[in-house]
């Protein structure tokens, strides 16, 4: 890949990405949910990106403390120690890669899975009044978590991230969509990246819009390798302090992060409640690493809501710290105490019942 072709690709996509109409800030009406024209946007393309969600503050809150597990994270595959000899305490939460074409390099963190157990400062921006807002103006007020993680690409080495759609559950028999155009009907949820890098076309996401109203599997499909670079596909650009949202059922992936910044971007999301209680399908995140294993489960209304209480506990997080902001109301249901302080800290990681034994995959 030259530079020189790299470009004659990304330039006029990222023209495109930048014409869809579909980015700027959270706009919401007197009820408090995105106007029409928002909606209507990431129906039709599958992802919106919203721009200047975070404040610098939280920006800088989040680099800090992200660069402080990244300085603590383990040297090698299955590792307990970090660079300097010190333990890694969460090194089981990280996904460790090794370099196929320099195989005596050391293994690199790409995937940070689980992040409310060592980050507060993500637990705190889950409950954003605006990252919450747009997820009750898709799915209703009892909105309901997927699963958190945090993507890394390396300056210069960050690896690709194959072409895939995420959403397993809600499609026909001949791999329609079940989730209609207006929004109506069951879904697979949708993934928001949180930024807080510059998120570029060499390390960014790409989607290619309008993907999610066809499943790519039916009928003994596949999806593309990542080496095609798809002609469709659009890179979802992000500064720090953008929020961008992308449908579980578009299709969408990145390329090897050659350049010199590196990605750093928060996943979390959402489901409705309905689409969730009562669903069977195979679960692949609620795992220490997320992909490793999988089950089969129906999702019941207990599992359910006792994830719900996330939501919450994460809103009475955020407003002890920053008591002067007007905290997000979430009326959705939930099963818990709602109070964030030492025991629900303690409680959230108890080994054996986590509360990410209860993520859900759609």
């Amino acid at each position: 890949m030259t530079e020189t072709t790299w470009e004659a690709y990304a330039g006029p996509r990222v023209e495109r990405a930048l014409a869809l109409g579909n980015r700027g800030p959270v706009r919401l009406d007197d009820d408090g949910h995105l106007v029409q024209d928002i909606l209507d946007a990431y129906r039709r393309n599958g992802f919106y990106v919203f721009t200047g969600v975070l404040d610098e503050k939280e920006v800088r809150e989040l680099t800090a403390e992200f660069d402080e597990i990244l300085d603590n994270v383990p040297t090698a595959l299955n590792g307990d120690t970090d660079r300097y000899g010190r333990p890694s305490p969460f090194g089981g939460y990280f996904t460790m890669v090794e370099d196929e074409d320099d195989p005596d390099a050391p293994a690199r963190v790409s995937l940070l899975s689980h992040p409310f157990i060592y980050m507060e400062s993500t637990l705190r921006v889950y409950a954003h009044p605006m990252i919450l807002a747009i997820a009750e103006s898709l799915y209703g007020a009892d909105f309901v978590p997927f699963h958190e993680g945090i993507f890394y690409k390396a300056p210069g080495n960050g690896f690709p991230t194959r072409w895939h759609q995420d959403g397993r559950t809600h499609w026909t028999e001949d791999g329609e969509a079940v989730e209609q155009p207006d929004g109506s009907g069951k879904c697979h949820g949708y993934n928001m990246s949180v930024s807080w890098s510059n998120c570029t076309a060499e390390n960014c996401l790409w989607v290619v819009p309008g993907s999610h109203r066809r499943w790519l599997l039916a009928k003994g499909g596949k999806f593309p390798p990542i080496t095609e670079r798809l002609p469709d596909a659009v890179p979802m650009l992000l500064e720090p302090g953008d929020c961008g949202i992308v449908n579980r059922s578009a299709l969408h992936g990145s390329y090897p992060n050659k350049s010199a910044e590196r990605r750093v971007t928060m996943v979390l999301g959402f489901h409705q409640r309905r689409s969730a209680i009562g669903a069977t399908t195979t679960n692949v995140h609620a795992f220490k690493q997320p992909g490793t294993s999988t089950k089969k489960i129906t999702y019941s209304e207990d599992y359910v809501l006792r994830r719900a209480r996330m939501i919450p506990l994460a809103i009475d997080a955020r407003r002890q710290h920053r008591p002067d902001e007007k905290p997000f109301e979430y009326r959705g249901s939930y099963i818990g105490d709602a109070s964030w302080n030492e025991a629900t800290r303690a409680e959230i990681r108890r080994d054996g019942d986590e509360y990410w034994q209860r993520d859900i995959t759609l």
